[in-house]
């Protein structure tokens, strides 16, 4: 069966008619949460979104095309809709434009183990969303697609975890042909860390607009814009 017709009953699936143009959802309110998914060119980032959308490994689907998926899900006990861009496969940073990252909650950046060239594209695709997003910082997973094929694995452990120690990104080792379990949680805990981001942000916001919290913070700042008048006016006798 193709992709379409299996995603008719888990989402939405539709072409991106200008790719510098993402749909204009807003940032996550918490039931909404964007994902931006990258990576090399090759390495399996399309068959691992078909994998986690469908439960199934699936060869039949148009990986040259970039496209949004609206996918609708439960999430510790929340009803959560995850809009999800599977970009066209990169061969350098300038091929993410800036208006994806800015659209995304967070951001998955795919390699395969079997790829060395992979590993160095995803640093460069790490970078450039690090860059773009330093305003607000977003989750980042990296996901080591093709672990089945261990035996084949050029990629060493130390570059993988220098790159995930150097951003602090959250790391993920899977494989499209096996691991649906394992992609599944990859989009779950990115859709928790967001949500957590989420709370935070409300709490502060109600705290700020408490209105004890207001008159105290006033107040302070009544003392501050005292004291410096107090120590201009005393700086000015001295001279």
């Amino acid at each position: 069966m193709s992709v379409e017709g299996n995603l008719d009953r888990v989402g939405h699936r539709s072409p991106r008619a200008r790719p510098d143009t993402p749909p204009r959802h807003a940032h996550s309110s918490g039931k909404e949460v964007n994902i931006l998914v990258l990576g090399y060119r090759g390495v399996g980032k399309t068959a691992l979104t078909v994998r986690y959308l469908t439960k199934r490994f699936i060869g039949d689907y148009n990986s040259e095309t970039e496209m949004l998926y609206s996918h609708s899900t439960c999430i510790d006990g929340k009803h959560l809709t995850l809009n999800i861009i599977d970009t066209l496969g990169q061969t350098a940073a300038d091929d993410i434009s800036p208006n994806q990252v800015l659209w995304a909650d967070c951001a998955i950046i795919v390699f395969a183990i079997t790829m060395a060239s992979s590993i160095q594209i995803a640093r460069t695709l790490v970078e450039r969303v690090h860059t773009m997003s330093t305003n607000r910082s977003i989750p980042v997973a990296l996901v080591a697609n093709k672990s089945d094929m261990i035996e084949r694995k050029t990629v060493s452990d130390t570059e993988i975890s220098r790159l995930c120690a150097e951003y602090n990104l959250l790391f993920f080792g899977t494989s499209a042909s096996e691991g649906r379990t394992s992609m599944n949680q990859v989009f779950v805990t990115l859709a928790q860390q967001v949500r957590h981001i989420v709370k935070k942000k409300e709490g502060l916001t109600r705290f700020m607009h408490n209105p004890s919290v207001a008159a105290k913070l006033q107040i302070q700042q009544s003392f501050r814009n005292l004291a410096q008048r107090a120590w201009r006016t005393r700086t000015s006798t001295l001279q």
